[in-house]
């Protein structure tokens, strides 16, 4: 049995909890949606580059990667569900 470190598959923020002007964490990536009246003004996308140097040299760094894409993946389709339907939720 495998035993997983406490970040694996959290490479990537979780993109379904954004915020406006609020940052969202993953433990190699953060993002931030920035707004200023209607709408985002600006994202950004930022790389933490120690900790990415530690994720590429974590042994379960393959698998970890998989999950955090298949997640980020999941989030986006998600995501476009509940703007093309806007029931989901109800």
């Amino acid at each position: 049995m495998n035993v997983f470190p406490a970040c694996y598959g959290t490479m990537f923020p979780d993109f379904t909890r954004l915020k406006r002007k609020e940052k969202q964490e993953g433990q190699a990536f953060t993002a931030l949606v920035v707004s200023s009246g209607i709408g985002a003004q600006g994202r950004s996308l930022e790389v933490k580059r120690e900790a990415w140097g530690r994720c590429i040299v974590c042994p379960e760094y393959r698998t970890c990667y998989d999950l955090s894409r298949a997640k980020l993946e999941m989030n986006s389709v998600l995501m476009n569900t509940m703007v093309a339907n806007p029931w989901v939720g109800d």
